[in-house]
Parts: structure tokens; sequence; C-alpha cells
């Protein structure tokens, strides 16, 4: 690669015990009321923490919740709520925690049968009054299964206000707000070797409308202001951006790297509306990588970014101009110089 090098400056650093966990999960970093929230898992606790939109420091606040199920974390997937609850999707059920720990609601549904690396997800939507979950559907006469569900879920009482049967199966969800106000959430379902649905699901007076997410089928997406999607190929063979209206943009490594390098990291991601970063090294497995900062509507490559030392693949942009980087297991916050 011969890219123009662009220094950088460290803005911030706070600790986070259980970061570098948390950003492999599905949940390690949340887009939810226009913020950016980062979840942890350590020592039977679980961390949420808003980044703070000041960037000279990390996160505004952080608070903390008792594991529910302190053996099987892995299964979990937490959501900050509004009024400083938190929602959290298991197995078997999702429960709505108030800020002191006490359960608010707990709505309970059927487990995966057979299926161990099947795992639910939750959301508000974005006016803040119901709580959208994706988890295992009811089975049928003979054990028919006709697909997982979503639910609208009130926020206040956990009743059921909405269902949509959805064509994905036994998969991993993950759900995300888009950074402008839009009435729609992004929601991934990774169903392994048959492939990802990307969908946006909106809460209407009739129910759920989920629709495709244009022609996006990866589940490593950032999200742009306008509806822009930004998706990763889990091998790391090329980036795609897509945007209804808009003809689809992809690139493949081998057009803007090195000789058999990929995208890694799989943390695409807008620094801002004009740029989007990401992570290039020879080996999806690599321990350092190349940070690189693309233009966001050709993504074609703008500038490598010139860190004082090597770092590792994760590069966590924030769409403020800045950016996180794991630093053990603390978490340094950066911008160009």
């Amino acid at each position: 690669m011969n890219h123009p090098r662009v220094p950088v400056r460290p803005l911030a650093h706070e600790p986070l015990p259980g970061i570098t966990e948390g950003l492999g999960t599905m949940d390690g970093l949340l887009l939810r009321d226009g913020a950016s929230w980062l979840v942890t898992r350590h020592e039977g606790t679980i961390t949420v923490g808003r980044v703070d939109a000041d960037p000279s420091r990390v996160l505004a606040d952080r608070a903390t919740w008792r594991l529910p199920a302190p053996d099987d974390a892995s299964g979990t997937y937490c959501s900050p709520l509004p009024g400083g609850a938190l929602a959290v999707s298991g197995r078997r059920a999702v429960t709505v925690y108030e800020s002191d720990g006490t359960v608010r609601w707990a709505h309970h549904h059927e487990e995966w049968r057979h299926s161990p690396g099947a795992s639910g997800a939750c959301a508000p939507d974005p006016a803040g009054r119901v709580l959208l979950a994706a988890m295992a559907g009811p089975f049928g006469p003979g054990g028919t299964y006709a697909g997982d569900i979503c639910r609208a879920l009130d926020l206040t009482t956990g009743e059921v206000l909405a269902e949509h049967v959805l064509a994905s199966f036994s998969a991993t969800y993950a759900f995300e707000h888009f950074p402008d106000a839009r009435p729609e959430v992004f929601l991934t379902a990774s169903m392994g070797q048959d492939g990802t649905h990307c969908l946006l699901v909106t809460r209407t007076a009739a129910g759920l409308d989920v629709r495709a997410a244009g022609s996006a089928e990866e589940p490593h997406v950032g999200l742009g202001a306008d509806g822009v999607l930004i998706s990763q190929d889990v091998g790391g063979g090329y980036l795609c951006r897509t945007q209804d209206g808009a003809d689809d943009v992809v690139v493949e490594a081998g057009e803007v790297l090195s000789e058999d390098w990929g995208f890694v990291g799989y943390t695409p991601g807008f620094v801002d509306d004009e740029r989007i970063l990401v992570v290039a090294a020879e080996e999806q497995w690599a321990e350092e990588g190349v940070h690189l900062l693309l233009d966001a509507r050709t993504l074609r490559p703008l500038a490598e970014l010139g860190y004082p030392r090597p770092q590792g693949v994760t590069a966590v942009p924030l769409g403020d101009g800045t950016w996180l980087t794991r630093d053990g297991e603390g978490v340094r916050r950066w911008a160009t110089a």
C-alpha cells in the first residue's frame, strides 16, 4: 500500500475491564438515541458506558448491573434504555431492569432447540416507546417451525404489541440505530454458512414493518446518515456502500490494499459524514493492522493513519471526527492531528 500518512493525536484514555472480549460481541458497541455505548462483562457484572460528546473524554458515565446468568454471559445481548434502564435478551426471556437492578418486567419465549449458537437481541425503537426484540419463535404441530420472530413489547409493561415472523432460522441477531432521526432500526440476522439477512424494522400503527436493507448481506455493517450502509465481507474480501436510490459501490480488497491483504477487525464505520475508517492486515487473525481512512462515497483510500506505535485490528469510529481503539483493558480516543 502506498497511501499518504496522516498523523493522529490521542485525546483521552480510560480503563474499562472486559473491553477486549466486549468488542468481540454483538453488543460491545451500540448506537442508541444518538449516542455510542460500550458494553462489557467482567467478574459477574455488565457495565454499560455512554461515550462522551466531549472528545477530551472517553465515557460520560457508566452503570453496572449484576449478570443475570454469570455462567452464561456470552448468551446475553444488552441494550441501554431511556431513563437509565437496561434490556437483556437471553435464550429464554427478555428482561428489563431498572437502574437500581430491580426487574421491571420479563417476557418469556421459546428457546432455540438444538441451536446453541443462536442468540436474540433487543433495542428500543427510536421513539423510546417499545422494545424491539428478536427471539426464537413458537413450534407448531409436529415440531414445525415457521421462523424466528421479532416482537414489539411495550417498554412500560412488556405487553406484546406486534409480531413479525422473520425469514431467518436460529440466527445470531443484532440491532442498531441510525445516527440521524430515522424511524427504522437496523437488524442483522446471521446464520453462518446460510448467510445473513440485513433488515430495516419500523414500528407502525398497523404493527411491525420489516423489509430488506437494500442489497446488504453481511453481518458487519457501519451505519451513516441518510440510511447509508457500509458492509464488510466476512472474509475481508470487499466493502460495499448501500443506500436507497443510489447504485451500490463495491471495492475489492485487491484494488486498494497490498497483495493478499484483506479488511479485518469487523468494525467499519463513519469517522464523519465524509470519511469511513477500516482496518487492513495480511491475515484475519493478525494482532496488528493498518488503519485506513476511505472516502465515504467512493470507498477509495484517502490516507493511512500514522499512530505513534502499531495498533491492533480494532478501530471504532464515532461519527464526530474521532474514534476509539483498544489499549490493553482500556479504551483510547483519537483524532487526526
